[in-house]
């Protein structure tokens, strides 16, 4: 559960608020991941900070008290998104083996974080479960994500040991 929430914190930072800051024009933005799932986000304006807690998962508690505007938009965007458990990759040693620039096969972690952009997905490599979390909008990682897995995959088979080149003999 706390790694899903990490994730979704991932999530929000690279695609919600950027855009939520700039519309709303507050100054600044911190989220972290607090215990049991929850997610804990302070919002600074020119004149006031507001602090809220908010639970990343479906249960509601009585704690979440939704005393300001953003906490419902913040909820409904966690509503939309999925996160997709890809297993057990190793993920740390996972993410060092994927070349920053393109590899020879014209792939690499620049190209990942391009596919991240376009389709508003986030990439998530957990170091301490060595899991490998895919978060973003349900059809988007239903239709669009089939690449971002592949490339994922072929990086975890040449991690593993497992040549998945075609030879020609």
């Amino acid at each position: 559960v706390l790694a899903q929430a990490q994730a979704k914190v991932e999530w929000l930072q690279l695609h919600y608020f950027p855009s939520a800051v700039r519309k709303s024009k507050l100054e600044n933005v911190t989220i972290a991941c607090t215990g049991r799932g929850r997610i804990r986000i302070e919002l600074k304006t020119r004149a006031t900070v507001s602090e809220s807690t908010i639970a990343t998962n479906d249960e509601e508690s009585s704690e979440d008290v939704v005393a300001f505007p953003w906490e419902q938009h913040i909820q409904s965007a966690l509503k939309k998104i999925l996160v997709e458990d890809l297993g057990n990759m190793n993920a740390t040693e996972l993410l060092a083996t994927i070349p920053e620039v393109d590899d020879s096969d014209g792939r690499g972690l620049a190209d990942l974080r391009s596919m991240e952009k376009k389709w508003s997905v986030k990439i998530f490599f957990d170091d301490i479960t060595k899991h490998v979390f895919l978060i973003g909008d349900s059809k988007k990682l239903e239709k669009k994500c089939f690449p971002i897995r592949n490339m994922i995959i072929h990086y975890h088979w040449r991690l593993s040991g497992t040549d998945v080149s075609f030879k020609k003999g």
